[in-house]
């Protein structure tokens, strides 16, 4: 059975909380597919369209949350789509790791991707109701603990491919992992359904007020998302590492996520509204140095660049269509409205920078994300 929480005086870490972190912790296994692209690509002989396809299936999952989503958990509630979620991920990673061929590969990321997806959908709201005005700085703290699973994946799966040993005994073993602890944690805890105003309906996106912040978050998720998923390719392809280095280096874009986020109170007090625009231009400034400074050492300083300004895009954006929109639509609704905005970037970005990786290589695709970056810093700068 489950209750509505009393909402706390400030932020703290509660068993609610950490249940939702470890939601996360889950959901990074589901997009740790970036960690394993090259290898896909070199086992399979697959192109850079269908390899973004496994990155993208995550971005199409989160379109169905957003137009769907709202319906289902009406339906079954929060705590049961939570555990779908959680299912579908443990599910799809088995046939990731275990598919002897890529449309099965293929078939279990676009699992792990309706899987994430729905648990996309369902957490802002979870987290607004039961942190209430303290969740700019719950958003971040919880977003920012999947960044050390993040950092998990590449270490273990970098290691066990430099040792010239499988990436799927270890790929598995962390996921379920990461599951078991978030069954014991989450199972007695009493999980806030949230407030419901009327049928679901994408019109509030006629609104101005909606509408903005919403494209606000597409292009958060566009900018930091992209780029993550193709570090450890990019590393491997363009900077020459290893398979196995490119995955341990490519670990500083989590580490710098996490770190971000941790400090991310103390980077609102010192630069306020700034911020974010801040965020994104050191985000565009990374990438930049990650395509053109030569050698393998600039391009990992230029990641560490990008995961540290990456890091405020997403808990920040979110914060502000909370509040600029809050008022209009009802916090299961705000939920699917933030699913469908990354389900638009997560669909776009990857599938974009591996067509025109096709096309022009992936060194100069990389270029779409200053361009991405320098659009949020403009659009979202102080007034």
């Amino acid at each position: 059975m489950t209750t509505t929480t009393a909402e706390p005086t400030r932020f703290r870490w509660d068993r609610l909380t950490a249940a939702s972190a470890l939601g996360y912790c889950v959901l990074v296994a589901g997009l740790s597919v970036g960690v394993v692209l090259g290898e896909l690509r070199s086992q399979f002989h697959i192109s850079g369209v269908v390899a973004a396809l496994h990155g993208s299936t995550f971005g199409v999952g989160l379109l169905a949350a957003g137009v769907w989503g709202v319906g289902l958990v009406d339906r079954i509630g929060r705590r049961s789509a939570l555990r779908l979620a959680a299912g579908s991920i443990a599910v799809g990673v088995t046939l990731l790791c275990l598919g002897p061929a890529w449309p099965i590969t293929l078939f279990g990321t676009a699992l792990t991707g309706g899987g994430g997806a729905l648990m996309v959908m369902v957490m802002p709201g979870l987290i607004s109701d039961h942190h209430g005005e303290h969740r700019a700085t719950a958003f971040a703290a919880v977003n920012g603990v999947p960044g050390l699973a993040g950092l998990t994946f590449s270490l273990v799966i970098g290691g066990f491919l430099s040792a010239g040993l499988s990436w799927r005994p270890p790929y598995l073993v962390i996921t379920f992992a990461f599951a078991l602890a978030l069954a014991f944690v989450a199972w007695p805890v009493p999980v806030p359904e949230g407030d419901r105003a009327g049928t679901f309906s994408l019109a509030p996106l006629r609104d101005r007020a909606v509408l903005l912040p919403w494209l606000h978050i597409v292009n958060a998720v566009l900018t930091e998302f992209t780029i993550g998923i193709w570090a450890v390719t990019y590393l491997h392809e363009v900077g020459n590492a290893a398979a196995g280095t490119a995955a341990v280096l490519a670990s500083v874009f989590g580490v710098m996520m996490f770190l971000v986020r941790v400090l991310l109170p103390r980077l609102l007090t010192r630069f306020g509204a700034a911020t974010i625009s801040l965020s994104f231009v050191v985000t565009g400034a990374g990438a930049l140095v990650m395509c053109f400074a030569p050698g393998l050492p600039a391009k990992v300083l230029g990641l560490t660049m990008v995961g540290f300004g990456g890091g405020p895009l997403y808990p920040l954006t979110v914060d502000a269509f909370y509040e600029q929109a809050g008022d209009r639509l009802d916090s299961v609704s705000m939920g699917a409205y933030c699913a469908l905005a990354s389900g638009v970037a997560v669909t776009l970005g990857p599938l974009a920078l591996g067509v025109m990786a096709d096309v022009v290589g992936l060194r100069w695709a990389l270029l779409v994300v200053p361009a991405l970056a320098a659009l949020g810093a403009i659009t979202q700068r102080p007034r």
